[in-house]
C-alpha cells in the first residue's frame, strides 16, 4: 500500500469491496452491518468502476466528495484502485490503547517463571491478550486491538446476520480474527527464547464471538429460542486454528448471550464467596449481568443480557469510535466551556463510549439537553478535528444513548425483581469492560445509565474477561467450577420480562435534579 492506495485485482470481480478488503488485510468499519447506513466504510473510487449489487446491474456512483461505501459496492471485471482514508470509526490505522488491567502486571522487567501461556479475550469491539505466567498466574505483558470483524457489523447480530446472508462469510471473519491473534501472539512473544514461548492459550468472549473464533456457523442465535451450537468450554489443537500451540481452550458460556467473558469475570472476582447479593455487569453492545444472591441467601445465579446496541461502544454515533488514539474519553465543563480530553493527548478524531456519557452529562447540567432527550442545538459541538472540522452530537446520537443506557439499567432492576433481590440490598456492583474501567461513575449515574442510590457500591473491576482467562489458564483445577457455575445459571429472558419493558420506557427519560435519581 502506498499513500492508503490499494490496487484491487481482476480476480477480485463479484466480491463485495469490503469483503475483499478484510480478506486482504484493509477491515473498514461497517457499523451498520452492511446496510449502507453509517457512512464509516467509505472509500475514495481512484479509478475503475464499482458494482452496485451483485447481479451488476446498477452502479455505485461516487457521492460529492468522491467516494463510495465499500459494503455496497462489488469488485469490477478490470481491476480498479482505492484510497483508504481514516474516518470517523473507520480507518485502517486505528491503535488500540493497552486495557489497564486490575489483576495485570503489565511490567515488562518482571521476572518470568519456567512456563508462560496466552490468555485471549475475544471482544465484539477489541481484541486483548495476555502473557501469563503459569507460576503464579499474573499478566506480564498486554496487547490490544480492533476486532477486524468489525467489516461486517458493529454487533452480534449484525455479525450473525452477515453468516445467514452468505455462509462463505464465516470462514472470512474466522479468517481475519485469526491473522489478527497470530500478529498479537507474535507480538507479545517477540523477546522469549523458543523453549519459553507459550504452548497454552484460554480464550475468553461472548458466544457468538467463540463461535466465529472456532468456525461454527453462528445462525442458530440469530432468531428465537436463539440457540447456540455450543455453550460447553472446548479445547483444540493450536494447528486446527493455523496458531502454533499445542492447545487452545475456550471458556464455557451460559447462554447464547451470556458467554464465556461472562463466567471468567464470574471465576476473577469470586462471586461464589460473597455472602450478601453482588451484581457483576459488562457495559457494551449486550450488556450482560450477573446476579449472585449470596451465601447467606442460597448461593443462586441469575444471569441476563440486555441489548443495548452498539452506542456504548462509539459505534452507531456520527462521530463516534472506539477507544482509539485520539478519541475523546472525558468531557468536562470548565468555565462555561466544553474541554475534550483524547485518548494518547493528540487531536481528536471522535468520540468513545466514556467521553459519550461525559459529554451528555455536562448537557444536562448545562440544560442544552432535557429529561426526554430533547437537544437544544443540534447539533453541539465537542471539539475539533486537527484539520479544524467540527465534532458534533447529534439529536439522533443522543436517542442511541437513551435506548442503551435504557437497556442496561432497565435489565439491572429486572433482574433483581427476578431474583427477587431489591436493588438497595446489592453489596457491590462490579462494573467490568474497557468502557467501565474509563467511565467516569458520576457521569453515568448523572444520566441515569447506573443508579444514584448505587453509587458508593460501584466499582469499576476492568477487563475480567481476560483476567478470568489468565486465571483459569494459571489453574486448570477451576475448569470444573467454572463450568459448574456456568450451568447453574438461571437465565432471565427480558424480552419476556414485563417488568422490564415498563422500566425501559421509564429509563428512557434523563433523571432531573428533582428527582432521587439525580
Amino acid at each position: 500500500m502506498n499513500n492508503n492506495i490499494v490496487t484491487i485485482p481482476a480476480s477480485a470481480a463479484g466480491i463485495r469491496l469490503s469483503v475483499w478488503l478484510a480478506k486482504n488485510g484493509y477491515p473498514v468499519t461497517a457499523d451498520c452491518g452492511g446496510k449502507g447506513t453509517c457512512g464509516k466504510c467509505r472509500v475514495y473510487a481512484v479509478s475503475g468502476t464499482f458494482w452496485g449489487d451483485a447481479a451488476k446491474t446498477t452502479v455505485e456512483e461516487p457521492d460529492a466528495d468522491g467516494m463510495i461505501r465499500s459494503c455496497h459496492a462489488w469488485c469490477p471485471d478490470d481491476g480498479a484502485e482505492i484510497r483508504l482514508v481514516q474516518t470517523h470509526g473507520g480507518g485502517l490505522t486505528e491503535v488500540i490503547t493497552d486495557h489497564k488491567l486490575h489483576t495485570a502486571a503489565s511490567d515488562s522487567t518482571h521476572p518470568l517463571g519456567t512456563t508462560c501461556g496466552l490468555a485471549l479475550d475475544i471482544g465484539t469491539t477489541t481484541l486483548a491478550m495476555a502473557l501469563v505466567d503459569l507460576t503464579n498466574g499474573d499478566m506480564i505483558k498486554t496487547v490490544s486491538r480492533r476486532n477486524p470483524q468489525r467489516s461486517f457489523g458493529a454487533d452480534v447480530m449484525s455479525r450473525i446476520g452477515a453468516v445467514q446472508d452468505d455462509a462463505g462469510n464465516l470462514a472470512v471473519m474466522q479468517s481475519v480474527l485469526l491473522d489478527d491473534i497470530r500478529a498479537m501472539l507474535d507480538e507479545l512473544c517477540a523477546d522469549l527464547a523458543s523453549d519459553r514461548r507459550p504452548r497454552t492459550m484460554t480464550v475468553a468472549g461472548n458466544t457468538t464471538m467463540l463461535h466465529l473464533f472456532l468456525g461454527v456457523s453462528p445462525v442458530g442465535m440469530g432468531a428465537y429460542p436463539f440457540t447456540p451450537a455450543f455453550l460447553e468450554g472446548r479445547t483444540v489443537p493450536g494447528s486446527d486454528l493455523g496458531l502454533p500451540l499445542d492447545t487452545v481452550t475456550t471458556l464455557p458460556g451460559a447462554h447464547a448471550f451470556i458467554g464465556g467473558d461472562v463466567t471468567a469475570g464470574m471465576l476473577l472476582l469470586r462471586l461464589s464467596e460473597e455472602t450478601e447479593p453482588v451484581m457483576l455487569i459488562d457495559i457494551g453492545t449486550n450488556g450482560e449481568m450477573i446476579l449472585f444472591t449470596g451465601t447467606n441467601r442460597g448461593s443462586r445465579y441469575f444471569g441476563a443480557s440486555a441489548a443495548a446496541g452498539p452506542a456504548l461502544e462509539g459505534a452507531g454515533i456520527s462521530t463516534g469510535v472506539g477507544g482509539i488514539v485520539g478519541a475523546v474519553s472525558a468531557v468536562a465543563d470548565v468555565n462555561g466551556q466544553i474541554i475534550a480530553k483524547a485518548i494518547g493527548s493528540c487531536p481528536p478524531v471522535g468520540i468513545c463510549g466514556s467521553g459519550l456519557i461525559d459529554l451528555a452529562a455536562v448537557l444536562l447540567a448545562r440544560e442544552e439537553l432535557d429529561e426526554t432527550g430533547y437537544l437544544e442545538d443540534d447539533p453541539v459541538s465537542y471539539a475539533e478535528a486537527a484539520d479544524g472540522t467540527p465534532l458534533t452530537l447529534t439529536q439522533e446520537d443522543i436517542r442511541a444513548l437513551q435506548l442503551a443506557k435504557s437497556a442496561m439499567r432497565a435489565g439491572m432492576e429486572a433482574l433483581c425483581e427476578a431474583a427477587d433481590i431489591p436493588l438497595d440490598s446489592l453489596s457491590k456492583v462490579a462494573v467490568a469492560g474497557g468502557l467501565g474501567y474509563y467511565m467516569n461513575l458520576d457521569s453515568a449515574c448523572a444520566i441515569g445509565l447506573l443508579p444514584t442510590e448505587l453509587r458508593t457500591k460501584l466499582q469499576t473491576v476492568g477487563n475480567t474477561a481476560l483476567g478470568g482467562a489468565a486465571l483459569l489458564l494459571a489453574h486448570p483445577e477451576l475448569s470444573a467450577q467454572i463450568a459448574k457455575e456456568a450451568a447453574e445459571c438461571k437465565i432471565i429472558d427480558l424480552n419476556m420480562s414485563a417488568a422490564f419493558n415498563e422500566l425501559f420506557i421509564t429509563h428512557m427519560m434523563f433523571p432531573t435534579d428533582e428527582e432521587e435519581d439525580w
